[in-house]
């Protein structure tokens, strides 16, 4: 399995982009979507210069969720963390020492009837994750539109979450995309509207900061002020080693709110560090995040005020290895957040565990078989275990 495409699954941006008219890119597009082979990326190019590539994945899980306590016992078809998606990217010919790439990507999650019967598949039919141009030179990258966010990346990139379920926020009514290791190993980096530049790469050190389009509490209905955007930067050391790579970065966000109504101002902010290994076909990743402001479920802004100067930890370790075309891995993460109360609301002290075995075999190089045991522990929310099979094709 190819480690170095960890990533690519969440943010999937093609490398080589378009054509010179918008009408000609959708038509040579459609047209190779039918002609191009299966096992290869569509990449079309044209006299002038200009390129377009096409690329996505199709992940199908069967998942046996076994609530504890008084719980239910449920089977769904679902997708996994990575919902299926499709990229389209265009790059213009180098002008000037500037290349501009676009990138387009839609979303479509795997929704059917949910655990209390309600039918939701006409819910988020689509999404649009991505829609990003990109400006490089020698002076770096600049990326203005919507992408995927800088503060715990890295983080996300771990083979657990690129090819897996994780965290069920719905646990036997879920039908949704899954959540990964958010809450029990990092904050969610999301897809938001954001400039983000990038150093050029300096043997090995680069660094990326960003603003991002900030976020209001939900479910507050009074006025909420964010005069400033939310700040997120990470600095990433990656070289190669002897039979394998090491990686090792540390980021930071910081965003204001000001509730106006109630006169009352706080954060959200944090800081992360992390490492990865690959020493031959071994793998080792391990991540600690320190937020204020974000609770254990490690999404911003949902928690609502009741977040507001929670102070809460993620932290995640996985190993796994590779032997020809079988990976297996196991993980174990932790979400945890202290009490509070404020002026707009309150929060209790919980923690979230959970531990996974995961396996990915590669029956063709498109298409990966693939299982996942996990056993889910919580204060805040259902527990449950999980057992899934699973399939995804990617081209």
């Amino acid at each position: 399995m190819n480690k170095n495409n960890r990533l690519s699954v969440l943010h999937r941006q093609a490398a080589k982009p378009q054509i010179s008219s918008a009408l000609a890119v959708v038509f040579s597009l459609m047209v190779a979507s039918v002609a191009a082979p299966a096992n290869a990326l569509v990449l079309l190019d044209n006299p002038n210069g200009f390129e377009a590539t096409v690329n996505g994945s199709i992940p199908v899980y069967f998942a046996n969720i076994r609530e504890k306590g008084d719980g239910e016992d449920a089977s769904r078809i679902m997708s996994s963390f990575n919902p299926a998606n499709i990229t389209f990217g265009a790059t213009a010919p180098t002008a000037n020492g500037i290349t501009v790439t676009g990138t387009l990507q839609i979303n479509i999650h795997m929704q059917g009837v949910d655990g209390d019967g309600l039918q939701i598949q006409d819910s988020g039919l689509f999404e649009g994750r991505v829609a990003d141009i990109g400006i490089a030179g020698d002076f770096g990258t600049v990326n203005i539109g919507k992408g995927f966010g800088i503060f715990n990346s890295n983080a996300i990139g771990d083979d657990g979450s690129a090819k897996g379920i994780g965290r069920l926020f719905g646990a036997a009514d879920s039908g949704n995309a899954s959540g990964g290791r958010i809450g029990t190993g990092y904050v969610y980096a999301n897809f938001n509207p954001r400039v983000i530049y990038t150093t050029p790469d300096i043997n090995g050190l680069s660094f990326k900061v960003g603003a991002i389009q900030p976020e209001d509490p939900s479910g507050y209905g009074g006025r909420v002020e964010t005069k400033l955007p939310r700040f997120e930067g990470q600095l990433t050391y990656a070289v190669p080693t002897d039979g394998g790579a090491f990686k090792v970065w540390s980021g930071f966000i910081h965003q204001d709110v000001d509730l106006i109504d109630v006169d009352y101002q706080y954060e959200y902010q944090g800081y992360d560090v992390g490492a990865h290994l690959d020493l031959g076909g071994l793998g080792l990743t391990a991540n600690y995040s320190d937020t204020n402001g974000i609770g254990a479920n490690g999404l911003y802004g949902l928690g609502g005020v009741n977040d507001a100067e929670v102070d809460a930890t993620q932290w995640y370790v996985e190993a796994d290895y590779t032997f020809g075309r079988t990976m297996l891995g196991v993980s174990y993460g932790e979400g945890d957040q202290d009490a509070q109360v404020t002026p707009v609301g309150s929060a209790m002290a919980g923690t979230n565990k959970m531990g996974m075995l995961f396996a990915r075999h590669m029956l063709t190089p498109q298409l990966t078989l693939m299982g996942e045991l996990q056993a889910f522990r919580s204060d805040l929310q259902k527990e449950y275990d999980l057992l899934a099979l699973g399939v995804q094709f990617d081209f």
